[in-house]
Protein backbone atom coordinates (compact mmCIF):
# COMPACT_ATOMS: atom_id res chain seq x y z
CA UNK A 1 0.00 0.00 0.00
CA UNK A 2 2.69 2.57 0.87
CA UNK A 3 4.21 2.33 -2.74
CA UNK A 4 0.78 3.29 -4.13
CA UNK A 5 0.17 6.61 -1.00
CA UNK A 6 2.53 9.48 -3.02
CA UNK A 7 0.50 9.60 -6.40
CA UNK A 8 -2.94 9.44 -4.25
CA UNK A 9 -1.55 12.08 -2.05
CA UNK A 10 -2.65 15.14 -4.45
CA UNK A 11 -5.49 14.42 -4.77
CA UNK A 12 -6.82 15.46 -1.15
CA UNK A 13 -5.07 18.94 -1.63
CA UNK A 14 -7.06 19.03 -4.85
CA UNK A 15 -10.21 19.39 -3.33
CA UNK A 16 -11.39 22.88 -3.02
CA UNK A 17 -10.15 22.52 -6.95
CA UNK A 18 -12.25 19.33 -7.81
CA UNK A 19 -15.59 21.14 -6.21
CA UNK A 20 -15.25 24.49 -8.16
CA UNK A 21 -14.73 21.98 -11.44
CA UNK A 22 -18.09 20.39 -10.39
CA UNK A 23 -19.99 23.51 -9.92
CA UNK A 24 -18.69 24.85 -13.49
CA UNK A 25 -20.06 21.78 -14.91
CA UNK A 26 -23.38 21.67 -13.32
CA UNK A 27 -24.09 25.50 -14.03
CA UNK A 28 -23.78 24.21 -17.84
CA UNK A 29 -27.33 22.50 -18.75
CA UNK A 30 -26.59 19.62 -20.73
CA UNK A 31 -30.65 18.10 -20.55
CA UNK A 32 -31.04 15.32 -22.84
CA UNK A 33 -32.62 17.39 -25.30
CA UNK A 34 -30.86 20.60 -25.50
CA UNK A 35 -28.20 20.35 -27.85
CA UNK A 36 -26.71 23.32 -27.65
CA UNK A 37 -26.14 23.02 -23.87
CA UNK A 38 -24.78 19.35 -24.38
CA UNK A 39 -22.44 21.24 -26.91
CA UNK A 40 -20.62 23.05 -24.35
CA UNK A 41 -20.55 20.78 -21.86
CA UNK A 42 -18.41 18.36 -24.55
CA UNK A 43 -16.54 21.34 -24.79
CA UNK A 44 -16.17 21.93 -21.44
CA UNK A 45 -14.57 18.12 -21.02
CA UNK A 46 -12.81 18.58 -23.59
CA UNK A 47 -10.78 21.18 -22.43
CA UNK A 48 -10.24 19.11 -18.98
CA UNK A 49 -10.01 15.87 -20.21
CA UNK A 50 -7.31 17.02 -22.87
CA UNK A 51 -4.64 17.33 -19.95
CA UNK A 52 -4.77 13.21 -19.84
CA UNK A 53 -2.66 11.54 -22.56
CA UNK A 54 -4.07 9.48 -25.26
CA UNK A 55 -6.12 9.81 -28.52
CA UNK A 56 -9.35 11.98 -27.78
CA UNK A 57 -12.45 11.86 -30.35
CA UNK A 58 -16.01 13.29 -30.89
CA UNK A 59 -18.21 10.34 -31.21
CA UNK A 60 -21.27 11.14 -33.57
CA UNK A 61 -24.55 9.23 -32.90
CA UNK A 62 -27.18 8.05 -34.69
CA UNK A 63 -30.33 9.85 -34.46
CA UNK A 64 -32.51 9.35 -31.51
CA UNK A 65 -35.66 6.94 -31.76
CA UNK A 66 -38.62 6.19 -29.73
CA UNK A 67 -39.40 2.92 -28.00
CA UNK A 68 -40.55 1.47 -31.36
CA UNK A 69 -37.79 2.61 -33.20
CA UNK A 70 -39.25 5.40 -35.06
CA UNK A 71 -36.77 8.42 -36.16
CA UNK A 72 -36.99 11.01 -33.55
CA UNK A 73 -34.67 13.95 -33.00
CA UNK A 74 -30.46 14.13 -33.15
CA UNK A 75 -28.86 13.44 -30.30
CA UNK A 76 -25.31 15.16 -28.67
CA UNK A 77 -22.14 13.94 -29.24
CA UNK A 78 -20.08 11.57 -27.00
CA UNK A 79 -16.56 12.07 -26.47
CA UNK A 80 -14.02 9.46 -26.47
CA UNK A 81 -10.28 9.34 -24.83
CA UNK A 82 -8.10 5.77 -25.76
CA UNK A 83 -5.04 5.92 -23.66
CA UNK A 84 -2.39 2.59 -24.90
CA UNK A 85 -4.89 0.47 -26.40
CA UNK A 86 -1.88 -2.14 -27.11
CA UNK A 87 -1.63 -2.75 -23.40
CA UNK A 88 -2.51 -6.60 -22.43
CA UNK A 89 -5.10 -4.93 -20.06
CA UNK A 90 -7.72 -2.57 -20.85
CA UNK A 91 -10.19 -0.87 -18.75
CA UNK A 92 -13.24 1.21 -20.02
CA UNK A 93 -14.20 3.90 -17.90
CA UNK A 94 -17.90 5.04 -18.81
CA UNK A 95 -19.83 8.21 -17.77
CA UNK A 96 -22.34 10.62 -18.88
CA UNK A 97 -22.67 14.01 -19.49
CA UNK A 98 -26.57 14.69 -19.92
CA UNK A 99 -29.09 15.54 -17.40
CA UNK A 100 -32.73 15.05 -16.63
CA UNK A 101 -33.61 18.96 -16.65
CA UNK A 102 -33.49 21.55 -20.06
CA UNK A 103 -33.33 25.32 -20.10
CA UNK A 104 -36.88 25.95 -19.11
CA UNK A 105 -36.90 24.01 -16.10
CA UNK A 106 -36.23 26.79 -12.84
CA UNK A 107 -33.37 23.89 -11.25
CA UNK A 108 -30.65 25.47 -13.22
CA UNK A 109 -27.62 26.36 -10.98
CA UNK A 110 -25.55 25.26 -7.78
CA UNK A 111 -25.96 26.45 -4.18
CA UNK A 112 -23.97 25.04 -0.70
CA UNK A 113 -26.36 23.44 1.64
CA UNK A 114 -23.69 23.50 3.99
CA UNK A 115 -19.85 23.02 3.96
CA UNK A 116 -20.12 19.74 2.60
CA UNK A 117 -22.99 19.76 0.85
CA UNK A 118 -23.70 21.09 -2.75
CA UNK A 119 -27.24 21.03 -4.04
CA UNK A 120 -27.45 21.75 -8.04
CA UNK A 121 -28.39 19.83 -11.19
CA UNK A 122 -26.32 16.84 -11.99
CA UNK A 123 -23.91 17.26 -9.03
CA UNK A 124 -24.59 13.83 -8.39
CA UNK A 125 -26.34 12.09 -11.58
CA UNK A 126 -23.58 12.19 -12.73
CA UNK A 127 -21.33 15.31 -13.25
CA UNK A 128 -20.17 14.60 -9.90
CA UNK A 129 -19.03 10.76 -11.14
CA UNK A 130 -16.89 12.45 -13.98
CA UNK A 131 -15.06 15.23 -11.92
CA UNK A 132 -14.25 11.66 -10.08
CA UNK A 133 -12.68 10.09 -13.04
CA UNK A 134 -11.05 13.02 -14.09
CA UNK A 135 -8.88 13.13 -11.02
CA UNK A 136 -8.65 9.52 -10.70
CA UNK A 137 -7.21 9.35 -14.25
CA UNK A 138 -4.86 12.06 -13.29
CA UNK A 139 -3.74 10.46 -10.31
CA UNK A 140 -3.12 7.23 -12.06
CA UNK A 141 -1.03 8.34 -14.82
CA UNK A 142 1.10 10.50 -12.38
CA UNK A 143 1.94 7.07 -11.03
CA UNK A 144 5.00 4.37 -12.44
CA UNK A 145 2.30 1.77 -12.73
CA UNK A 146 0.26 3.52 -15.66
CA UNK A 147 2.84 2.22 -18.72
CA UNK A 148 0.84 -1.26 -17.89
CA UNK A 149 -2.80 -0.84 -18.26
CA UNK A 150 -4.69 0.98 -20.95
CA UNK A 151 -7.94 2.73 -20.61
CA UNK A 152 -10.94 4.13 -22.90
CA UNK A 153 -12.88 6.56 -21.56
CA UNK A 154 -16.28 7.18 -22.99
CA UNK A 155 -18.79 9.67 -21.94
CA UNK A 156 -22.26 10.03 -23.49
CA UNK A 157 -25.17 12.49 -24.28
CA UNK A 158 -28.07 10.33 -24.25
CA UNK A 159 -27.54 7.76 -20.97
CA UNK A 160 -31.06 9.99 -19.31
CA UNK A 161 -32.85 8.16 -21.95
CA UNK A 162 -31.66 4.92 -21.91
CA UNK A 163 -28.54 5.40 -24.79
CA UNK A 164 -30.49 4.69 -27.10
CA UNK A 165 -27.62 6.62 -29.73
CA UNK A 166 -24.54 5.10 -27.53
CA UNK A 167 -25.65 1.46 -27.51
CA UNK A 168 -23.90 0.33 -30.53
CA UNK A 169 -20.52 2.12 -29.23
CA UNK A 170 -21.53 0.39 -25.61
CA UNK A 171 -21.54 -3.15 -27.21
CA UNK A 172 -18.55 -3.18 -29.34
CA UNK A 173 -16.48 -1.36 -26.74
CA UNK A 174 -16.99 -4.21 -24.33
CA UNK A 175 -15.56 -6.71 -26.50
CA UNK A 176 -12.27 -4.69 -25.83
CA UNK A 177 -11.52 -4.66 -22.79
CA UNK A 178 -11.42 -6.87 -19.40
CA UNK A 179 -13.51 -4.94 -17.21
CA UNK A 180 -15.76 -1.81 -16.89
CA UNK A 181 -15.86 0.71 -14.44
CA UNK A 182 -19.22 2.81 -14.48
CA UNK A 183 -19.09 6.49 -12.72
CA UNK A 184 -22.89 6.55 -11.87
CA UNK A 185 -23.61 8.13 -8.08
CA UNK A 186 -23.43 5.33 -5.29
CA UNK A 187 -26.03 5.46 -2.69
CA UNK A 188 -26.55 7.81 -0.53
CA UNK A 189 -24.84 5.65 2.44
CA UNK A 190 -22.24 5.06 0.10
CA UNK A 191 -23.14 1.50 -1.02
CA UNK A 192 -22.17 0.34 -4.53
CA UNK A 193 -24.83 -0.81 -6.60
CA UNK A 194 -24.81 -4.91 -7.11
CA UNK A 195 -27.70 -6.30 -9.42
CA UNK A 196 -29.71 -3.42 -11.96
CA UNK A 197 -33.16 -4.22 -13.35
CA UNK A 198 -33.34 -4.45 -16.93
CA UNK A 199 -36.31 -2.03 -18.92
CA UNK A 200 -37.91 -1.40 -21.85
CA UNK A 201 -40.63 0.77 -22.82
CA UNK A 202 -43.72 -0.14 -24.80
CA UNK A 203 -46.37 1.20 -26.60
CA UNK A 204 -50.21 -0.14 -27.72
CA UNK A 205 -52.27 0.93 -30.09
CA UNK A 206 -56.06 0.53 -29.74
CA UNK A 207 -58.23 1.52 -32.85
CA UNK A 208 -61.94 1.25 -33.27
CA UNK A 209 -64.38 2.74 -35.45
CA UNK A 210 -66.17 6.25 -35.28
CA UNK A 211 -69.25 7.17 -35.06
CA UNK A 212 -71.78 10.10 -33.75
CA UNK A 213 -72.49 9.60 -30.30
CA UNK A 214 -76.35 11.14 -30.42
CA UNK A 215 -77.21 8.99 -33.81
CA UNK A 216 -75.26 5.79 -34.18
CA UNK A 217 -73.60 5.56 -30.87
CA UNK A 218 -73.99 1.59 -30.97
CA UNK A 219 -72.25 1.06 -34.46
CA UNK A 220 -69.20 3.13 -32.24
CA UNK A 221 -66.09 1.05 -30.86
CA UNK A 222 -64.67 2.96 -28.24
CA UNK A 223 -60.81 2.43 -28.69
CA UNK A 224 -60.53 4.38 -25.54
CA UNK A 225 -62.20 1.75 -23.27
CA UNK A 226 -60.80 -1.03 -25.50
CA UNK A 227 -57.23 0.21 -24.39
CA UNK A 228 -58.00 0.85 -20.63
CA UNK A 229 -59.53 -2.95 -20.50
CA UNK A 230 -55.98 -3.98 -21.66
CA UNK A 231 -53.44 -1.46 -19.52
CA UNK A 232 -55.58 -3.05 -16.18
CA UNK A 233 -54.67 -6.56 -17.66
CA UNK A 234 -50.74 -5.28 -17.56
CA UNK A 235 -51.52 -3.76 -14.84
CA UNK A 236 -52.79 -7.04 -12.79
CA UNK A 237 -49.33 -8.49 -14.00
CA UNK A 238 -47.60 -7.01 -11.35
CA UNK A 239 -46.62 -9.91 -9.03
CA UNK A 240 -47.57 -12.49 -11.32
CA UNK A 241 -43.42 -12.57 -12.98
CA UNK A 242 -41.17 -12.18 -9.43
CA UNK A 243 -39.37 -9.10 -9.53
CA UNK A 244 -40.91 -8.00 -12.62
CA UNK A 245 -43.07 -4.59 -12.61
CA UNK A 246 -45.04 -3.24 -15.31
CA UNK A 247 -45.78 0.63 -14.98
CA UNK A 248 -48.73 2.53 -17.33
CA UNK A 249 -46.79 6.00 -17.86
CA UNK A 250 -49.00 7.81 -20.63
CA UNK A 251 -52.32 7.39 -22.32
CA UNK A 252 -53.30 9.49 -25.39
CA UNK A 253 -56.33 9.65 -26.98
CA UNK A 254 -60.19 10.22 -28.17
CA UNK A 255 -61.35 13.72 -29.57
CA UNK A 256 -64.89 15.98 -29.30
CA UNK A 257 -67.04 14.13 -27.22
CA UNK A 258 -69.72 13.67 -29.47
CA UNK A 259 -67.59 10.98 -31.39
CA UNK A 260 -67.06 7.38 -30.28
CA UNK A 261 -63.01 7.50 -30.19
CA UNK A 262 -60.84 6.02 -33.11
CA UNK A 263 -57.93 6.17 -31.83
CA UNK A 264 -56.01 5.71 -28.23
CA UNK A 265 -52.71 4.57 -27.07
CA UNK A 266 -50.45 3.82 -24.03
CA UNK A 267 -46.73 3.79 -22.85
CA UNK A 268 -45.67 1.21 -20.73
CA UNK A 269 -42.62 0.49 -18.39
CA UNK A 270 -41.59 -2.56 -18.12
CA UNK A 271 -38.71 -3.44 -15.82
CA UNK A 272 -37.28 -7.12 -15.18
CA UNK A 273 -34.85 -9.08 -12.76
CA UNK A 274 -33.86 -12.11 -15.28
CA UNK A 275 -33.19 -12.39 -19.23
CA UNK A 276 -35.69 -15.04 -19.13
CA UNK A 277 -38.22 -13.36 -18.32
CA UNK A 278 -38.57 -11.43 -21.70
CA UNK A 279 -40.13 -14.32 -23.62
CA UNK A 280 -42.31 -15.16 -20.36
CA UNK A 281 -43.59 -11.52 -20.67
CA UNK A 282 -44.17 -11.68 -24.02
CA UNK A 283 -45.91 -14.23 -24.55
CA UNK A 284 -48.40 -13.16 -21.57
CA UNK A 285 -48.79 -9.34 -23.55
CA UNK A 286 -49.91 -11.36 -27.16
CA UNK A 287 -52.20 -13.60 -25.33
CA UNK A 288 -53.89 -10.34 -24.06
CA UNK A 289 -53.81 -8.84 -27.68
CA UNK A 290 -54.76 -12.08 -28.60
CA UNK A 291 -57.50 -12.23 -26.95
CA UNK A 292 -58.82 -8.43 -27.24
CA UNK A 293 -58.85 -8.64 -30.84
CA UNK A 294 -61.12 -11.10 -30.63
CA UNK A 295 -63.06 -8.01 -30.51
CA UNK A 296 -65.22 -6.86 -33.59
CA UNK A 297 -64.31 -3.60 -34.87
CA UNK A 298 -61.44 -3.10 -32.36
CA UNK A 299 -57.62 -3.87 -33.81
CA UNK A 300 -54.52 -3.88 -30.64
CA UNK A 301 -50.89 -3.65 -31.54
CA UNK A 302 -48.24 -3.90 -28.98
CA UNK A 303 -44.85 -2.35 -30.34
CA UNK A 304 -41.54 -2.21 -28.26
CA UNK A 305 -38.01 -3.81 -26.49
CA UNK A 306 -35.84 -4.01 -23.95
CA UNK A 307 -33.76 -1.55 -24.69
CA UNK A 308 -31.46 -2.64 -21.58
CA UNK A 309 -30.96 -6.32 -20.03
CA UNK A 310 -31.01 -6.71 -16.43
CA UNK A 311 -27.52 -6.69 -14.84
CA UNK A 312 -27.26 -9.81 -13.21
CA UNK A 313 -24.69 -10.81 -10.68
CA UNK A 314 -22.16 -12.78 -12.31
CA UNK A 315 -18.83 -14.76 -10.72
CA UNK A 316 -16.37 -11.87 -12.18
CA UNK A 317 -18.74 -9.25 -11.08
CA UNK A 318 -19.03 -10.41 -7.30
CA UNK A 319 -14.90 -10.74 -7.72
CA UNK A 320 -14.56 -7.12 -8.91
CA UNK A 321 -16.04 -6.14 -5.93
CA UNK A 322 -14.38 -8.04 -3.82
CA UNK A 323 -10.88 -6.03 -5.32
CA UNK A 324 -12.22 -2.99 -5.05
CA UNK A 325 -13.46 -3.30 -1.82
CA UNK A 326 -10.40 -4.53 -0.43
CA UNK A 327 -9.08 -1.44 -1.52
CA UNK A 328 -11.06 0.68 0.30
CA UNK A 329 -10.17 -1.24 3.14
CA UNK A 330 -6.59 0.01 2.74
CA UNK A 331 -8.13 3.34 2.33
CA UNK A 332 -9.94 2.93 5.90
CA UNK A 333 -13.45 2.91 3.91
CA UNK A 334 -15.96 -0.15 4.17
CA UNK A 335 -17.83 -0.73 0.80
CA UNK A 336 -21.54 -2.37 0.91
CA UNK A 337 -23.59 -3.21 -2.04
CA UNK A 338 -27.56 -3.34 -2.78
CA UNK A 339 -29.80 -4.00 -5.75
CA UNK A 340 -31.70 -1.07 -7.57
CA UNK A 341 -34.76 -1.39 -9.97
CA UNK A 342 -32.85 1.66 -11.91
CA UNK A 343 -30.48 1.00 -15.07
CA UNK A 344 -27.56 2.76 -16.20
CA UNK A 345 -24.84 1.95 -19.00
CA UNK A 346 -23.82 -1.03 -16.82
CA UNK A 347 -26.56 -2.53 -17.90
CA UNK A 348 -25.59 -2.21 -21.44
CA UNK A 349 -22.07 -3.48 -20.97
CA UNK A 350 -23.25 -6.26 -18.79
CA UNK A 351 -25.25 -7.59 -21.61
CA UNK A 352 -22.53 -7.43 -23.87
CA UNK A 353 -20.53 -9.70 -21.79
CA UNK A 354 -18.53 -7.01 -19.94
CA UNK A 355 -18.00 -7.32 -16.23
CA UNK A 356 -18.47 -4.14 -14.77
CA UNK A 357 -18.12 -2.35 -11.39
CA UNK A 358 -21.09 0.92 -10.91
CA UNK A 359 -22.18 3.61 -9.26
CA UNK A 360 -17.99 4.04 -8.48
CA UNK A 361 -19.41 8.01 -8.23
CA UNK A 362 -19.94 10.07 -5.44
CA UNK A 363 -21.91 10.00 -2.29
CA UNK A 364 -25.63 12.19 -3.09
CA UNK A 365 -28.97 11.74 -3.22
CA UNK A 366 -32.57 12.95 -4.53
CA UNK A 367 -31.34 12.22 -8.35
CA UNK A 368 -33.54 13.58 -10.67
CA UNK A 369 -35.02 16.10 -8.52
CA UNK A 370 -34.01 20.20 -7.80
CA UNK A 371 -33.00 18.82 -4.44
CA UNK A 372 -30.25 16.46 -5.96
CA UNK A 373 -27.17 16.90 -3.56
CA UNK A 374 -23.54 15.69 -3.17
CA UNK A 375 -21.15 15.41 -0.32
CA UNK A 376 -18.10 17.35 -1.03
CA UNK A 377 -15.81 15.18 0.60
CA UNK A 378 -16.67 11.83 -1.77
CA UNK A 379 -14.99 13.81 -4.87
CA UNK A 380 -11.37 12.89 -3.21
CA UNK A 381 -12.97 9.97 -1.17
CA UNK A 382 -14.14 8.37 -4.68
CA UNK A 383 -11.25 9.54 -6.80
CA UNK A 384 -8.78 7.87 -4.59
CA UNK A 385 -10.00 4.70 -4.47
CA UNK A 386 -10.66 4.64 -8.10
CA UNK A 387 -7.15 5.57 -8.93
CA UNK A 388 -5.81 2.98 -5.92
CA UNK A 389 -7.43 0.24 -8.28
CA UNK A 390 -6.19 0.70 -11.17
CA UNK A 391 -2.55 1.37 -10.00
CA UNK A 392 -3.25 -2.31 -8.36
CA UNK A 393 -4.42 -3.59 -11.68
CA UNK A 394 -1.22 -1.65 -13.22
CA UNK A 395 0.95 -3.27 -10.83
CA UNK A 396 -0.62 -6.52 -10.22
CA UNK A 397 -1.31 -6.73 -6.87
CA UNK A 398 -4.38 -7.14 -8.51
CA UNK A 399 -4.86 -9.93 -11.30
CA UNK A 400 -7.76 -10.39 -13.35
CA UNK A 401 -8.22 -14.32 -13.47
CA UNK A 402 -8.81 -15.80 -17.39
CA UNK A 403 -12.68 -15.36 -17.07
CA UNK A 404 -12.53 -11.59 -17.53
CA UNK A 405 -10.84 -11.71 -20.73
CA UNK A 406 -13.08 -11.68 -23.91
CA UNK A 407 -11.97 -15.12 -25.50
CA UNK A 408 -13.14 -16.73 -22.14
CA UNK A 409 -15.95 -15.03 -21.00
Amino acid sequence: MNEFLPYLQDIESDAPRMRDLLISWCDINSGTNNSAGLSSMLEALKSEFSHLPGEMSVVALSARTDACGHPETELGKGLRLVCRPEAPLQVFLNGHMDTVYGPEHPFQKCRLIDQNTLNGPGVADMKGGLVVMLKALEAFERSPFAENLGWEVYIGPDEEIGSPGSADFLKKAAVRHQIGLVFESSLRDGSLIRRRKGAGTFSVVAKGRPAHVGRDFQNGRNAIVALSQIVLKVQDLNGEIPGAIFNVGKITGGGPTNIVPEYASAQINIRIDRKEDIAVIQNRIEALIEEANRQEGLHLEWEGAFSRAPKELTPQIEQLFGFYNNCAQDLALSLEWRDSGGCSDGNNLAGAGLPNLDTLGVRGGDIHSDKEHVFLDSLPERARLTALFLMKLASRKIVLPEMFYPANR
